[in-house]
């Protein structure tokens, strides 16, 4: 009985020494907030590509945190950064956005509807498989659709909707139904083609001509509405005789106006899609062949890193006077089966891109660029490479002065 006595009175005396040793006022005490937090942010699609959404969380109170939900039903993801997010959407459809925040006396939640009209121009065409691309005109050259020197140009599209987002199209001007045409020598037809698709937009109703073969009795027509793009299908199938004369692929209108055609289509079962090689994304932080002539160009963190580019290293070309260095691998891999080019770049000043691929110097081709962000360019090769000529590299400059940065460049067959 006398140990148990002597235990509880010192549990007493370890108690208040505790309570006489840590006062009210020195216990530790955090900033509380006292006023609910209010929700709010802004969701607008991005000029590049409108399928990726930018977020800026403009919401207000204290001691803040943050989480987003990108889709109905998905988890919330917080937000770590004060920077504006991006959410991405590869697919139309309508899609919810939620935004939650919060602080010590209560949170506040946002949810906003984005609808995206169009499927990402950058995924590959999921009807592709078996197609080969003739033309796109997305690098502002008509690319061989000129062959008789006819009245075609490339243009902005005079109409982008989701049925063809595409920002530069080939226009063709008929001053009389039939008067003129695009025109792309090639010969690569096949038994086994299934069909051939091109999207048009007419400003006077009338009916467009597909033409294969040498007599200009023959062809195809399909009727188009004015005033919005349309695919049209033309059925190959059974159609090549083996051995037969299809010189070229000849598009014309059967009134007079304005036409406008784009997402030209070559499909045939012994086509696969467009087998691409990766000449240089530098993620190793090597120059590689990029530098056949020794000149200024370095590997050097992404300076820019963004939806187009994420990767982390970049290959970096100074120039101090316009096309004064450039980007160079002597290794020739162009040949006739050549379909494109493509190249991401990222400028600090406003410019254009050659790409040259002739020993010519006189040669090349050539894309703008804006400045501060980057982009994918991709240069059309179709009807632009033979077999007879020499095609000795891949080389890339700029027309100013300044730095160029380039990552992922790819040739494709």
């Amino acid at each position: 009985m006398k140990n148990l006595t002597q235990l509880f009175i010192a549990t007493i005396l370890l108690s208040l020494f505790f309570l006489t040793s840590c006062k009210k006022e020195e216990l530790p005490k955090g900033n509380l907030e006292t006023t609910v937090p209010n929700a709010s942010f802004t969701a607008e699609p991005w000029a590049v590509n409108p399928n990726y959404i930018i977020l800026k969380n403009t919401s207000s109170g204290e001691g803040l945190f943050s989480a987003w939900k990108y889709r109905t039903g998905g988890s919330y993801l917080r937000d770590e950064t004060t920077e504006p997010d991006t959410a991405y959407y590869p697919e139309m459809g309508t899609y919810e956005i939620s935004l939650l925040v919060g602080n010590d006396a209560g949170y506040d939640s946002l949810t906003t509807v984005v609808n995206i009209d169009q499927r990402d121009p950058d995924l590959p065409d999921p009807n592709a498989d078996n197609c080969l691309v003739l033309g796109d005109f997305e690098d502002g050259e008509i690319a061989g659709w000129n062959s008789w020197g006819q009245d075609v140009t490339v243009v902005d599209n005079p109409n982008p909707a989701a049925d063809n987002p595409s920002s530069k199209v080939l226009k063709m001007t008929q001053v009389d139904p039939f008067s003129q045409s695009a025109n792309l020598t090639w010969s690569q037809y096949t038994p086994n083609a299934i069909k051939m698709t091109v999207d048009v937009y007419f400003e006077v109703a009338g009916s467009l001509k597909l033409q294969i073969e040498s007599d200009f009795a023959t062809g195809f027509f399909q009727d188009v509405a004015a005033g919005q793009w349309v695919t049209l299908e033309y059925d190959l199938q059974g159609q090549i005789a083996s051995g037969g004369d299809y010189p070229w692929v000849l598009i014309q209108g059967n009134t007079a106006g304005n036409y406008y055609i784009d997402n030209i289509k070559y499909c045939a079962l012994d086509i696969s899609a467009n087998a691409c090689d990766k000449l240089g994304d530098f993620e190793d932080g090597e120059v590689g062949d990029w530098n056949a002539w020794g000149q200024d160009v370095s590997v050097v963190d992404n300076p820019n890193i963004d939806a187009v580019n994420s990767s982390a290293k970049v290959l970096k070309m100074t120039q101090t006077d316009p096309f004064s260095q450039n980007a160079n691998r002597s290794i020739p891999i162009v040949t006739e089966n050549a379909t494109k080019i493509q190249v991401d770049v990222y400028f600090e000043n406003d410019g254009s891109l050659k790409l040259q691929i002739l020993d010519d110097f006189a040669t090349g081709f050539f894309q703008d660029v804006t400045a501060g962000s980057w982009v994918t360019l991709s240069y059309n090769l179709v009807g632009e490479v033979n077999a007879t000529d020499s095609y000795p590299w891949i080389l890339i400059q700029g027309n100013t002065p300044g730095n160029y940065y380039i990552d992922n460049i790819e040739y494709c067959e």
